[in-house]
């Protein structure tokens, strides 16, 4: 048996869920009106009191999921909506489109490949198709790594404006991970402009000692970098010599990538 204070708590834990159901249910109907509902056609559709739909509309627009237009006295969907739910295609479409990509090269190259997108000053691992045989590297769903230190930050890096670039230098220390990591900008931005030219980036044990990473970007529907698929494996899998197949090789399948997110080339 509950005593009443606990009741009393079930009663608001229930309060609270049903509110949110409640939002989430507006938020839907707003997201499938692009002109707008009236608070009359919201409380109808929902079946809500006014008041109630008013009280909840007006906790969504506090936090950006809904706007209300006082010249039309019509709602719709929020900023906040817009900006979750394309931060959620992102990562959606290139986890999940990409995987087609990834088996590609696995079949191709028989070596680990991944998909990472950036995050501010490092690059977040998405997903990974492991390879038979291949010994685990560092990359690994759901690891943020170094930007500089990184085949998959500079492949994206390559590919930003320069302005951006002296941004990112003049606003970090570029830290050293191993003896090989780069530090000096102006030697980053020499490479930079290399794997511009190249079409895809190498991290040569910058981030791990003993293990080479290789990458290529894959853009987004303004040509802009938008994530990277890369190999990642112990040097004595990946000498020189192949070093420029697997390159090319990743630069086809993130071409692949691009035009199914409905990305373009630059």
């Amino acid at each position: 048996m509950t005593n009443g204070n606990e009741s009393t708590r079930n009663e608001e834990r229930l309060g609270r869920v049903q509110s949110l159901v409640r939002a989430f249910g507006m938020l839907d109907l707003l997201a499938e009106h692009d002109d707008g509902l009236s608070l009359v056609q919201i409380s109808r559709l929902v079946q809500l009191p006014r008041s109630t739909a008013h009280r909840l509309l007006s906790t969504m627009c506090d936090l950006g999921y809904a706007q209300f237009d006082a010249r039309t006295s019509l709602w719709s969907i929020g900023r906040q909506a817009f900006a979750v739910g394309s931060a959620f295609a992102r990562v959606r479409d290139y986890g999940r489109l990409g995987r087609l990509a990834m088996r590609s090269v696995v079949l191709d190259v028989n070596e680990i490949v991944n998909i990472a997108v950036p995050r501010e000053s490092t690059v977040h691992f998405l997903a990974q198709i492991e390879a038979p045989g291949a010994r685990p590297t560092v990359a690994r769903p759901g690891l943020e790594l170094p930007m500089h230190t990184t085949a998959a930050g500079k492949a994206v890096m390559a590919y930003w404006p320069s302005e951006q670039v002296d941004q990112f230098l003049r606003s970090r220390q570029l830290m050293r991970t191993t003896s090989r990591s780069i530090t000096e900008p102006n030697y980053l931005v020499a490479q930079l402009e290399q794997i511009n030219r190249l079409g895809y980036s190498v991290d040569d044990e910058e981030n791990a000692t003993g293990i080479r990473c290789i990458a290529a970007p894959v853009f987004d529907e303004s040509g802009l970098p938008a994530a990277t698929i890369s190999i990642s494996g112990w040097l004595p899998r990946i000498p020189d010599t192949r070093i420029d197949h697997l390159g090319r090789t990743l630069v086809a399948a993130a071409r692949r990538i691009t035009g199914r997110v409905g990305g373009c080339m630059p």
